[in-house]
């Protein structure tokens, strides 16, 4: 049982600063190679992480630290900073636990943490050097490539020198973290569930113009919006859907950006198909005659872009008043390994508290669910539905940043 928690620090504190000299020290008397030779002082040290805290506070580099009541057993870093033409990499430095500490599994925490971390920092690409065979083990069992072994690149604290071995782990994004990727490329050796949908440019893909606007880059460096830029015309919109807020070239610039919530429905049991109630009008299968209604409706209610192919990224489902008229709909949307996408869910104002939108949603979950797959969504962080939602078993996942851009250049 991990008796432990890491945690990013943002900022850090004085206290924090002598609990992290404290634990080189430790470490460095227990003879890691780690920079720093014997006697370290404790001035040293505190000046050492006095100028990681300034690092990070500046944004150059991502601090991780693994703790329980004691206080600070373990750290790693991430080196963020790095040159124009490396924007999609990070050094994982000073990965430190504790003598007292160790065979608790706090290194192989950290590092998990320092891989999500870094993929949340729009890097996917890590290196790091080590002069340990146990983190050699280590390293390795996680999935690093080892490069290569240098003799006599250091030394050890007692003087001694002592071979370095190079490792570099890539990172490929988690699907549901780059969801338009996900749904049109998908993995190096796999397709996105709408691969044939795809419009793609190296590092850049979108849908086609008369299904959606969404598009999707491989990480958000200068190439790929060079990419994406031969897929979308002058002046024309993109919705894109990343982990983190994009810096923009200057041949784009941001119409608007916002954190919206990822949801996944995270039930162990499917949702039952919905059950008859005595207000509910059929749930009916949409096609081609009903986009005109369907792209009205979503004009009206706003629950995302919705244009005249829309309806074959998934399958739609509606329900229709006595009189015809288009009161609810919602289908499924983008499709990633194991995750199907419910989408625009909206119903017509004066259609709302019929318990339309839930019957929709029950209907999709079974049937996403029934075909072996997770249903997910995107909400934003106020919309009331997301009671609605949690009602249904989805919970939020994490916040992802959405953003239109527009091609200025």
């Amino acid at each position: 049982m991990q008796d432990y928690v890491v945690r990013r620090l943002t900022c850090v504190s004085e206290a924090q600063i002598e609990e992290l000299a404290g634990l080189l020290a430790d470490c460095v008397e227990g003879g890691a190679s780690v920079s720093f030779m014997l006697p370290l002082g404790m001035d040293k040290a505190l000046a050492f992480w006095r100028g990681v805290a300034e690092g990070v506070a500046r944004g150059e580099r991502a601090l991780l630290v693994a703790q329980d009541d004691s206080g600070i057993l373990g750290t790693v870093q991430l080196v963020l900073a790095q040159p124009d033409n490396q924007p999609h990499r990070a050094d994982v430095s000073k990965m430190l636990v504790r003598r007292r500490a160790r065979r608790r599994g706090l290194g192989e925490a950290l590092m998990r943490q320092a891989e999500q971390l870094a993929r949340d920092c729009g890097k996917w690409l890590l290196v790091l050097d080590t002069a340990s065979p146990d983190a050699e083990r280590l390293y390795e069992r996680q999935g690093w490539q080892r490069v290569g072994v240098v003799p006599d690149y250091a030394l050890m604290p007692d003087g001694a020198l002592c071979d370095t071995a190079f490792y570099y782990r890539k990172l490929e994004p988690l699907a549901l973290d780059n969801p338009v990727w996900g749904a049109l490329v998908g993995a190096p050796d796999g397709q996105g569930g709408h691969a044939a949908m795809a419009q793609r440019n190296g590092l850049a893909v979108r849908y086609p113009r008369d299904v959606s606007p969404l598009a999707g880059l491989r990480e958000p460096s200068p190439q790929a919006f060079s990419d994406l830029r031969a897929l979308v015309d002058m002046g024309e919109e993109v919705w894109l859907l990343t982990p983190n807020p994009l810096a923009l070239p200057p041949e784009w610039e941001v119409v608007r950006a916002r954190y919206i919530d990822q949801m996944v429905c995270a039930g162990a049991q499917p949702v039952p198909a919905v059950q008859p109630i005595a207000h509910a009008w059929p749930l009916l299968e949409m096609g081609a005659d009903d986009v005109p209604d369907m792209i009205a409706l979503a004009a009206e209610t706003k629950p995302g872009p919705f244009v005249q192919k829309t309806i074959t990224m998934g399958r739609y489902l509606g329900v229709r008043t006595a009189d015809g008229r288009l009161a609810a709909m919602s289908g499924t949307r983008m499709a990633l390994g194991e995750y199907t996408e419910i989408s625009a869910v909206c119903t017509s104002p004066d259609a709302r508290g019929a318990g339309h939108a839930r019957a929709l949603m029950q209907t999709l979950i079974a049937q996403i669910q029934a075909s072996g797959k997770t249903p997910f969504l995107h909400v934003k962080t106020e919309n009331g539905a997301k009671q609605v939602y949690e009602k249904l078993g989805f919970a939020v996942r994490r916040e992802i940043c959405f953003s239109v851009i527009r091609r200025v250049a």
